[in-house]
């Protein structure tokens, strides 16, 4: 899988489809031919239904399952479609038809599945929402932002940008390449590694790549005590709120800090991988903090050794630990299970992202 050096949206927007246009004289209109009777058109088929060996007992089937699509419509606010008079299993099919078209209106795409409860069997619906990553890269370089923070004049908006960084390792999780232990930190030891092994006598032509490796550890650590102070995140409504901006970049950060600040206003306590499955296998399915990290440097020998070993390490996987959100509408619980955090936190972080990669 080729991996990304930028944020790329996760679903591409439709285009409109290339093609020639049409000069200024055209043909004349063709009139179509005299309307026929539409009441063909205006008529609706039930879909083919092939029963897979024997059906269960419609009573008992019909019972649980409509019982559990109307827990799921309260839940979301839906209306169900009338259907009596369908004969069975129709009925049950296009009930679940008509639900997932109505959960897909929403912006995040909800598969709507028929299942049994694992206890008494019971036939109902349960919904899955998943994040796809796609194969992008959603790294936050912060030496950027250090050098920007070095010119005084850039100090107030530097401090929403810290703030907003704050939240995302603070309070959302995303890992940090100094912290020990987290992925990048092994990749970045493990490239420092390597470097040295190759200097050998003559390190007068590395000097350029030492100073490279020696700026995003040393940088690295400074923008890490700033970013873990919490005077950031303590003050941050009150630094949006007497914040003016004065240029077009400016306002950018503005709009991200304001994003930031309401996301962590409407999901205290939600964190990134909080909806991936611990418990998968490393050795079949790569680990998300390739995909998700903070990084160092966004330019240099370092950035583009470290983009190699991420893409050799993806080379060889078919499938990444992703966020899952799934729920069994059994009865059992009575809130909306979804990836709304996931999906704002990750526009969030493509918005900051655009912002630090153009303070080159």
């Amino acid at each position: 899988m080729q991996t990304l050096p930028a944020i790329r949206n996760i679903r591409p927007k439709p285009r409109q489809a290339a093609g020639r246009t049409g000069g200024l004289n055209r043909q004349s209109p063709v009139s179509t031919a005299p309307r026929s009777t539409d009441g063909f058109l205006n008529h609706s088929f039930l879909p083919l239904c092939h029963a897979a060996g024997k059906l269960p007992p419609q009573a008992e089937t019909e019972n649980a399952f409509y019982e559990s699509a109307t827990l799921l419509c309260n839940l979301h606010g839906l209306t169900p479609m009338e259907v009596r008079g369908v004969p069975y299993p129709y009925n049950i099919l296009l009930t679940h038809r008509d639900i997932s078209r109505k959960l897909n209106r929403q912006p995040e795409e909800t598969e709507l599945t028929i299942t049994r409860t694992k206890g008494d069997r019971r036939v109902v619906l349960a919904t899955e929402q998943a994040y796809e990553f796609g194969g992008s890269l959603f790294y936050i370089p912060v030496i950027p932002l250090y050098r920007f923070l070095r010119v005084k004049a850039n100090k107030a908006c530097g401090n929403l940008l810290l703030a907003v960084i704050s939240y995302l390792y603070r309070e959302a999780g995303i890992p940090y390449y100094r912290d020990e232990g987290s992925y990048l930190f092994d990749e970045y030891a493990m490239n420092r590694e390597f470097f040295l092994e190759s200097v050998g006598e003559e390190p007068d032509e590395y000097e350029e790549d030492l100073s490279d490796i020696v700026r995003n550890e040393i940088c690295g650590d400074i923008m890490h005590r700033k970013i873990y102070n919490r005077y950031h995140l303590e003050h941050f409504a009150e630094n949006i709120e007497k914040f003016d901006p004065q240029n077009e970049l400016e306002e950018e950060c503005l709009v991200v800090a304001k994003e930031a600040l309401q996301l962590s206003l409407d999901f205290p306590g939600n964190w990134v991988f909080q909806n991936i499955d611990s418990s998968f296998d490393e050795e079949e399915v790569a680990t998300p903090e390739a995909f998700v990290s903070f990084i160092g440097d966004s330019r240099g020998w370092v950035f583009d050794s470290i983009q190699r070993q991420i893409n050799d390490y993806l080379g060889n996987f078919a499938e990444i630990a992703i966020p899952k959100a799934v729920r069994v509408h059994d009865g059992t619980a009575s809130e909306i299970k979804d990836l709304k955090f996931e999906y704002r936190l990750f526009e969030l972080i493509e918005n900051l992202s655009n912002i630090l990669y153009d303070l080159l």
